[in-house]
This record gives C-alpha cells, sequence and structure tokens, in this order.
C-alpha cells in the first residue's frame, strides 16, 4: 500500500461514512409509467415494522417527474393504516414548478427529483406493521409525467 494515497483514503472514507444517513428509518420508492400513465385507481403500498413507540419521525414524499408532466402541482391522497386497524388519511398538494413554470425538482435533463417534508414529529404509537398507501388525487384518470412516487421516514435524534 502506498502511504502517500493514505490522507486522500481517509479524507474519502470520512465523507463517505457522513453521507450516510443513520437516521433513515424506512425509504422506498415505486417506479411508474411516465409515458401511459399513473391510473387513478393503481395504489401504491408500503409496509414497514416500528418497534420503538416513543421516537419521533418526520415523513418525506418523494416524487420525480419528466418534463412531460402537464402541471405545477400534484395532489396526492396519503393513507396511514396503524397495527391496529385505526386509518389516517390525508390530502396532500406537492408543488412541482414555480409560478414561472421551472420545475423545483433537482435533477439533469428532463427528469427532476422531489423530497417534500410532509410531517414532523410524528410518532409510531403502537408496535407492529404500518401500511402507507399512496393514490394520485388529480382529476385525470390517468397521470402521466410522474416517473417514482415514493416515501421516506427518518427517525430523529
Amino acid at each position: 500500500m502506498n502511504l502517500n494515497n493514505f490522507p486522500f483514503l481517509a479524507l474519502l472514507s470520512i465523507i463517505f461514512l457522513y453521507g450516510c444517513n443513520q437516521q433513515i428509518a424506512f425509504e422506498r420508492n415505486e417506479k411508474l409509467d411516465a409515458v401511459d400513465g399513473w391510473p387513478m385507481d393503481d395504489t401504491i403500498r408500503f409496509t414497514h415494522e416500528f418497534a420503538d413507540t416513543t421516537a419521533l419521525h418526520d415523513i418525506f414524499l418523494n416524487v420525480r417527474n419528466t418534463s412531460d408532466y402537464d402541471y405545477s402541482n400534484f395532489y396526492v391522497f396519503f393513507q396511514t393504516r396503524f397495527p391496529d386497524g385505526r386509518l389516517f388519511k390525508d390530502t396532500v398538494e406537492l408543488i412541482l414548478a414555480d409560478k414561472q413554470g421551472k420545475w423545483t425538482g433537482k435533477g439533469f435533463g428532463n427528469i427532476k427529483s422531489n423530497s417534500f417534508h410532509f410531517r414532523k414529529d410524528v410518532w409510531f404509537p403502537v408496535e407492529g406493521e404500518y401500511e402507507f398507501t399512496i393514490l394520485h388525487a388529480m382529476r385525470d384518470e390517468s397521470i402521466k409525467g410522474i416517473s417514482d412516487m415514493g416515501i421516506r421516514i427518518e427517525k430523529k435524534k
């Protein structure tokens, strides 16, 4: 091993470890057909087991859209089913473009990625499996231009 490279490798390792977010409790994204569209009745489902009933979490909604998406905003129905059967429902508006029509997401080319901070300080009070469902809530029967939809849940320190 060439010791002249050691400082570089050490720095690279520190950057890599710093970039790994140890606080992500759950993250999944579902690939959608951006060309043919996401049908209104096509539900995206994710499940996750929560054992710690005392921790607080933040929930993010992840969206990737193409420049073929026709609107500046995007409405979704978000539901959480608790292990005891209770159901929490919400309607969420996600802004994908500003008033001038510039996409808010990051990325190159015609695909933009957004992560929206949907809920802060969420508590999962019942131990067990939670089910999260997402449906698009736009008026169109099928939405074109949304290529991925997902959820990220971060455990707060």
